[in-house]
């Protein structure tokens, strides 16, 4: 036992390792970062090697540092699992879910009522965020992302891929008989810049229908999907959005969907700490949502747009 160091100098440097950031691994922790640099002194001094490299505005890991830290990142999530191995696993207590705003607005919440009337035990939260949510910090049983699959130490699981098509309301659709008839309608778009790649926009999209050449202008653009949708719905234009997003609004008539043609964009993914990943009230809402996901698929507006999206 005498090879090892502190508890405390160790947890430092296993947050400060994931974050390159004594800073935000003092958020974490709740302490200072001079406390967190003190501990990774400590912590160097009782090993005897240097673990970080303190530049001006990073830091970086020695490669001792980068040699210990699999051990000890691997270390704390055994200490999690054994921790959760120990809680009583049952179908009771709150799940706090974290997922677009605008997935949960129109797509996850009004299909929760079956979720609570099958799991009358679970307490659901549910936080509407663009923003990628910190396990370790943000107090998230599981989350619904929007992107492309690929988050490293994570248990994930496919749920839909999104499409992208022009909608408008029910009074404006005679009036588009052909993709032609939107070059001279009023055009919605959303564009938001979370993403490094954005969305498809207008343009791709009357080029994928075979008008070349031609040249559109959204007379106005949103940042906030939800809106395009309200305006769209109110008369006021033709919104090219996510199916997904639009779900709830064709599924009540309140939007429609004048052309066959939708483009791929990106897919929403289960998401939770892999040690989460097999207790009950992840489990089954994970099963819940996989379920609901291959209804909407059979649904009128699924077997449409969705009826071939089988694999991720």
């Amino acid at each position: 036992m005498a090879k090892i160091p502190s508890l405390k100098s160790i947890q430092a440097f296993e947050a400060a390792c994931r974050h390159l950031s004594f800073k935000d691994a003092a958020d974490e922790l709740c302490v200072t970062p001079t406390a967190i640099s003190h501990q990774i002194k400590s912590l160097e001094e009782q090993l005897g090697v240097r673990l970080f490299h303190r530049l001006t505005r990073a830091l970086e890991l020695t490669e001792d540092g980068a040699n210990y830290a699999p051990y000890i990142v691997a270390a704390f999530k055994n200490f999690e699992a054994a921790s959760l191995a120990l809680e009583e696993d049952v179908l009771e207590g709150s799940l706090t879910i974290s997922t677009t705003g605008s997935f949960a607005a129109n797509w996850l919440s009004p299909r929760l009522r079956d979720f609570y009337e099958k799991y009358p035990g679970i307490s659901v939260r549910l936080l509407s965020s663009d923003a990628l949510v910190d396990f370790k910090s943000g107090g998230v049983d599981v989350a619904i992302r929007y992107g492309y699959g690929d988050y490293p130490d994570c248990h994930v699981a496919w749920v839909l891929n999104d499409r992208v098509a022009p909608v408008c309301s029910p009074e404006k659709a005679p009036s588009l008989t052909a993709p032609e008839d939107l070059l001279t309608s009023r055009l919605i778009e959303y564009q938001w810049s979370g993403f490094s790649d954005v969305d498809p926009s207008w343009q791709d999209w009357v080029e994928a229908v075979g008008l070349t050449g031609a040249s559109v202008e959204p007379y106005v653009t949103y940042s906030e999907e939800h809106i395009c949708l309200l305006t769209a719905s109110d008369g006021h234009g033709v919104a090219l959005v996510s199916l997904l997003a639009a779900a709830r609004f064709l599924e009540r008539d309140m939007l429609v969907a004048p052309f066959d043609t939708a483009l791929d964009n990106k897919s929403y993914y289960l998401v939770c700490p892999e040690t989460h990943a097999n207790r009950a009230r992840v489990r089954v809402f994970r099963e819940w949502l996989l379920d609901q996901a291959d209804a909407f698929r059979d649904s009128t507006v699924g077997q449409r747009f969705f009826e071939n999206q089988e694999t991720a």
